[in-house]
């Protein structure tokens, strides 16, 4: 039957490892993998997409009469790019916290609403103060969709799982820019007693609040209370995943467990390379518009070419999902970091417009990639759905600093070169290659100890074995 709720009882188990399915599990796990993904995986995707365009948008309004509607000075263009981020990093942690408190259902499809309407109140201000409090209301109720979602996936999927679905609800970023650009160029260009500013704001936010509400309908709270599965499918799911890192309605997240999870050594790099990614992410979507223009483009002309670096990384991210699994994170990682940080001094130190543009478009190809592999690495590395829920939103916190940093470095005044912009965004990719070589040495000699010294933890209960998170004996680092 669907929609009972399903429990497997309070037998002991061990949690990292890899259970045997017969072959009837396995037809039941196949069929509730293809549930999951139609149901789940499409509103997500779509909720994200929408999240990107209502915060990203900002760049196609600068370009297009807000800086002369509202009399933005060069301090004043960075202040209302920047305050979004302001408040969006500093409350991620505690949004992430609350999803451990507030069913994903509600959470979600709150949020969505919230920032929909936060987007479409940005049309209506007169003054850059009120522009600016619309925005900062934006950056406070986004704060929980990503890092939100990161740690609701694993809900879900098993390690072994998780990367693929990653990989599809990040092709979000490619898509937002392919689709975003053009329709906000489009949206600029629609002759109406509004300015193309706020054609901009009105249209794309009205978009995603129709799916935020839609999205209260179709979302899932837990495996054990999921209506579209029936009572085997549901029975498999609990199995795979308590055996894999426990369940999310069972995990506990203590005080000190989120304060060591916070300053475990390991967090600092993954918050390195993410801000390193998100720098690029915001190079492209937010400042593609200025940059183009830039080189001599219009301002519609240049809103439009801005999705041209999205769907090449779309193109590149789709055939990232199906590189063979015996390739390392880590080299997938670090080759693609390499590639777009080429293409960056490429863009800098190259002349004439073709060529700008071709290194403009590859930016994108490296870039895109990047940012799911990152972090599915970072996801399946902590051992535990307690540490994953405070890491991931730490990274995207620190990360997404990068919002407030890289429109300093972009503003129109630095026109042409962008050099202080250039040289921070090739650096934090540098030391990235570096960090994430180190890190994934490190993984490689805990694994070979915990292979040569077999420690025995039977005698902790699953609880207690949940919170030892990647420090369990049994708990194997993926590369």
């Amino acid at each position: 039957m669907k929609g009972e709720e399903v429990t497997l009882g309070d037998e002991k188990i061990a949690v990292n490892t890899q259970i045997a399915l017969t072959a009837e599990e396995l037809i039941h796990s196949k069929k509730a993998l293809r549930k999951l993904d139609t149901r789940l995986l499409p509103i997500i995707v779509i909720l994200y997409v929408g999240s990107l365009m209502d915060r990203g948008n900002i760049g196609a309004a600068l370009v297009n009469g807000l800086i002369k509607e509202l009399s933005l000075t060069d301090s004043l263009q960075a202040l209302v790019t920047a305050t979004f981020y302001i408040f969006y990093t500093t409350l991620e942690l505690p949004a992430n916290i609350l999803l451990k408190k507030v069913k994903p259902r509600y959470w979600f499809s709150f949020i969505a609403v919230a920032w929909s309407v936060a987007c479409m109140l940005q049309a209506v201000a007169k003054t850059a103060s009120l522009f600016i409090v619309f925005r900062s209301i934006l950056g406070a109720v986004e704060a929980g969709f990503s890092p939100g979602m990161v740690a609701y996936l694993p809900y879900w999927y098993t390690r072994e799982e998780i990367g693929f679905r990653m990989g599809v609800f990040f092709a979000s970023l490619p898509i937002s820019a392919m689709v975003g650009s053009p329709l906000a160029g489009a949206l600029a260009s629609v002759k109406s007693s509004l300015k193309p500013y706020q054609m901009i704001f009105l249209v794309e936010g009205g978009i995603t609040l129709i799916f935020g509400v839609a999205s209260y309908f179709i979302l899932e709270n837990y495996p054990e209370t999921c209506t579209i599965l029936t009572t085997e499918e549901k029975t498999v799911l609990l199995k795979k995943l308590r055996a894999d890192q426990g369940l999310a309605t069972r995990s506990k997240l203590s005080f000190w467990g989120a304060v060591k999870a916070i300053f475990d050594w390991k967090t600092a790099i993954y918050c390195i390379g993410n801000l390193a990614i998100i720098n690029g992410l915001n190079f492209v979507g937010i400042f593609g518009p200025t940059l183009l223009k830039g080189l001599g483009y219009s301002s519609v002309t240049a809103t439009y070419m801005t999705g041209i670096p999205g769907a090449a990384g779309l193109i590149s991210l789709i055939a990232s999902l199906y590189i063979p699994k015996r390739v390392p994170l880590f080299v997938n990682i670090i080759a693609m970091l390499g590639f777009e940080t080429a293409a960056l001094f490429l863009m800098y130190f190259g002349s004439g417009k073709t060529l700008k543009i071709i290194a403009f478009v590859c930016v994108g190809i490296g870039l895109y990639p990047s940012f799911p592999i990152f972090l599915s690495w970072m996801s399946v590395n902590q051992g535990g759905i307690g540490k994953r829920l405070v890491v991931s939103a730490v990274v995207f916190s620190i990360g997404n600093l990068s919002g407030a940093i890289i429109p300093v470095m972009l503003t129109t005044k630095y026109l042409p070169r962008f050099t202080l912009g250039y040289m921070f965004i090739a650096g934090f990719n540098l030391l990235t290659i570096v960090l994430t070589f180190i890190l994934a040495m490190y993984f490689k000699k805990v694994n070979s100890n915990r292979d040569k010294h077999a420690e025995d933890v039977s005698h902790l209960t699953e609880v207690e074995q949940e919170q030892l998170y990647d420090d369990h004996p049994q708990f194997r680092y993926i590369l």
